[in-house]
């Protein structure tokens, strides 16, 4: 039986979107030696659960309409899932490798083994990792499949318990790994060059979001209960791991006189108090989608947001590439308004590449889009 749709969770995608594009743009903020520390705040610090969020979503996507409970077919989900996202990986990491190639005047990249190793890895260009480790949950569905049918018996246990373990491994991961890995590894290139891209690819990152949003999923119904039942609680406890992640971003600058790269790089979405930010602010942010009374202009906007995402992401780098060329030709420093200009305009260029491309003839959009 086919399930209902749910505009909550276009919402979502447009809002994560949204996000993944204030990282990319905050970037460009932090080359401005007096950057404004609340401008990357919200930019570097809080759109940071965009990107696991992505994954929530996707897990979300998958287990709403292919249900533990049901037939399962391995050949037939890869065969869509490579339709959906491998075509188009393929496609816009040799546009970007190209691109960015033909502007340095070096087409190094697109020799085959340097082309080889940018499409294992996700670096032609630096958003294209999130499809590398997407692909990879997909191959490993038969695993995911089988711990959410365990999971389901005790949720509230295991998630609990895989949220312990994941903000574990996160923490050795990104505070310990890099230290061992230089004075274990120094002498073997090409292990220390997978330990070093190990956030381009391991998908360990990101297993409890991914399961968070496959449990939601298979019992979306009681989820929304408990959510609007303890909707105080979960509100309150959103904004907390909000400030949690301000206090920590301040104090690591204030009080161990972090430079804010330094910070942005201690505070980010696996760190502890980011993986609780991450569950939080997805959970939070889904609430307020399905209960927030919309007029017929907002929900067409969310939606219209919402559908383009993938395109918008796909596209956005390019832009904010001929934005900030343009900034660069004029000398145009990186404050706040101008910042602030680069968003909306990369936001706006980017959907209009996305509704350009949907009207691609079909035959050529799969490789572009996916459908």
């Amino acid at each position: 039986m086919k399930k209902a749709f749910l505009p909550e969770i276009t919402y979502m995608r447009g809002l994560c979107m949204l996000g993944v594009i204030g990282i990319h743009v905050g970037s460009y903020a932090l080359q401005n030696p007096f950057v404004n520390l609340e401008l990357i705040s919200v930019l570097e610090i809080l759109s940071r659960f965009g990107v696991p969020a992505f994954f929530f979503l996707s897990a979300f996507g998958l287990f709403y309409h292919t249900s533990v409970e049901g037939p399962f077919s391995y050949k037939e989900f890869m065969h869509r899932r490579i339709q959906v996202v491998l075509f188009p990986y393929i496609t816009w990491s040799i546009f970007y490798l190209l691109y960015t190639g033909m502007t340095a005047h070096n087409l190094g990249n697109l020799h085959p083994g340097p082309l080889a190793i940018n499409l294992l890895f996700g670096t032609s260009m630096y958003h294209l990792y999130f499809m590398v480790i997407l692909l990879w949950f997909y191959v490993m569905m038969p695993l995911w499949r089988a711990m959410v049918k365990v999971i389901l018996k005790r949720p509230v246990f295991w998630m609990v318990l895989l949220f312990i373990i994941q903000v574990g491994i996160d923490y050795v991961s990104s505070y310990m790994l890099g230290r061992w890995v230089t004075e274990h590894l120094s002498n073997n290139p090409v292990l220390k060059y997978l330990f070093d891209m190990r956030l381009n690819y391991w998908v360990i990152h990101y297993v409890w979001i991914f399961l968070l949003g496959a449990v939601c999923a298979e019992r979306y119904e009681t989820v929304c209960e408990y959510m609007w039942r303890y909707r105080y609680l979960l509100g309150v406890s959103a904004v907390g791991s909000i400030l949690l992640m301000l206090g920590s971003y301040y104090y690591v600058m204030d009080v161990w006189h972090y430079t804010v790269l330094e910070a942005i790089y201690t505070v980010h979405q696996m760190s502890p108090m980011g993986v609780l930010y991450t569950g939080l602010g997805t959970l939070f942010s889904l609430f307020l989608f399905q209960t927030l009374p919309m007029n017929a202009t907002m929900e067409s906007t969310w939606s219209e947001i919402g559908d383009k995402s993938y395109g918008i992401y796909l596209a956005h780098p390019f832009w904010l590439l001929i934005i900030s060329g343009v900034m660069a030709k004029y000398n145009l420093l990186y404050t706040v308004v101008n910042v602030l200009a680069m968003y909306v305009m990369a936001l706006g260029l980017s959907y209009l590449t996305a509704v350009t491309l949907n009207h691609v003839p079909k035959p050529l959009r799969k490789f572009i889009l996916g459908h």
